[in-house]
């Protein structure tokens, strides 16, 4: 049945637009805020792991047993006046050979600023080696900004042999990449999400999903091939008004990307439906559409120009004779509570016609 298959088309066409801007969505903010970097948590390393090659981009998990000194210390201002620390850059050492620096940000400063302390007191013979402080960390390995280490290799004093085994990098603790754990955690289910909503339709609209009411309405006659055969055949004989084809036995049109058959009689009322759009309360603009209530109380809204709506009401009022046409109060009400009084208009314009059902 190549129309079923010209259906499906139609309905991927409705759809690609929107599967497109999702999964780039997707792609951005998977990008963007590195959440491939997510992966690096699942099987974090050591400092003793790593090599002065492999440390750049490294997410590490480890104790920190030893802080020499602060060399950077990230300060927070509003409006010209000073609120507080909010980072600090320590020197720090791993594997007995070389240093590198701790950047530590306001949520850890306190454990941060113990341990440099106790540093200080176990430097003096303050304090026994067992009574010295742990502070475990995770986060990942980054290179220090070219001003970071001006400050940082300044703590060797010119002594070579010292900057040798100084890393230019930091271990940026509570940060997956760049950003914290729970941004990256946030933006890469945001990420999923939008290649979820990508895929659903993109699937739907390949299976033939939006097709669904369509092979429903085939299947109530019982012999639905039989059934195909004849709608297939209204669907090359009707001409679309303003995409809807209408005859006395068969209305079909698309609502989006869904594909929706009905019989004449079950189209209850028509009406043309404006929508007041205002910007800061200015008006800019009116959209319309036609509303088509059927007799088991769904609403198909087709959206279109005032003039289509009006040329495919016209075009109802002779294919379609039993469906009201036209919007009222009273009407509404009728729909709403006595919906009867549409099934009985159907019987007088179109005598018999609840016998075909």
């Amino acid at each position: 049945m190549d129309w079923l298959n010209q259906l499906k088309r139609e309905s991927l066409r409705k759809v690609i637009l929107r599967v497109v801007l999702l999964l780039a969505l997707g792609t951005a903010f998977f990008v963007l805020f590195g959440c491939h970097k997510l992966l690096g948590t699942l099987s974090p390393k050591t400092l003793a792991d790593l090599t002065p090659e492999t440390m750049e981009g490294a997410y590490v998990e480890d104790d920190i047993y030893f802080l020499y000194t602060p060399y950077v210390e990230v300060e927070q201002y509003r409006d010209n006046v000073r609120t507080g620390t909010v980072g600090m850059q320590y020197l720090t050492d791993f594997d007995e050979i070389y240093y590198m620096g701790l950047y530590v940000h306001k949520d850890s400063l306190q454990e941060a600023e113990a341990l440099m302390d106790a540093s200080e007191d176990f430097m003096e013979g303050n304090l026994a080696a067992e009574q010295m402080p742990v502070m475990h960390v995770k986060g990942t390995v980054r290179l220090m900004e070219e001003d970071d280490q001006r400050y940082y290799f300044d703590l060797a004093e010119g002594d070579a042999e010292l900057e040798a085994v100084m890393l230019p990098y930091y271990l940026d603790v509570g940060r997956v990449g760049k950003q914290t754990f729970v941004t990256v955690a946030v933006f890469a289910a945001v990420a999923l999400v939008c290649v979820i909503l990508a895929i659903f339709p993109l699937v739907k609209a390949l299976t033939g999903g939006y097709q669904k009411q369509l092979r429903r309405k085939l299947s109530e006659s019982g012999d639905m091939e039989a059934a195909a055969e004849r709608v297939e055949r209204f669907y090359e004989a009707a001409e679309p008004v303003c995409g809807v084809r209408m005859n006395g036995e068969y209305v079909f049109f698309q609502e989006g990307p869904n594909s929706i058959l009905l019989r004449p009689w079950e189209v209850a009322w028509a009406y043309q439906s404006t929508t007041q759009h205002r910007t800061n309360g200015i008006p800019s603009g009116k959209t319309y559409a036609a509303v088509l209530r059927t007799m088991d109380g769904k609403q198909y809204t087709l959206s279109m120009s005032e003039s289509q709506v009006q040329t495919l009401l016209g075009a109802m009022e002779t294919a379609l004779p039993g469906t009201v046409l036209g919007y009222s109060d009273e009407l509404a009400g009728l729909y709403k509570n006595n919906r009867d009084f549409f099934s009985q208009r159907w019987e007088e314009k179109a005598p018999g016609c609840t016998a075909r059902r």
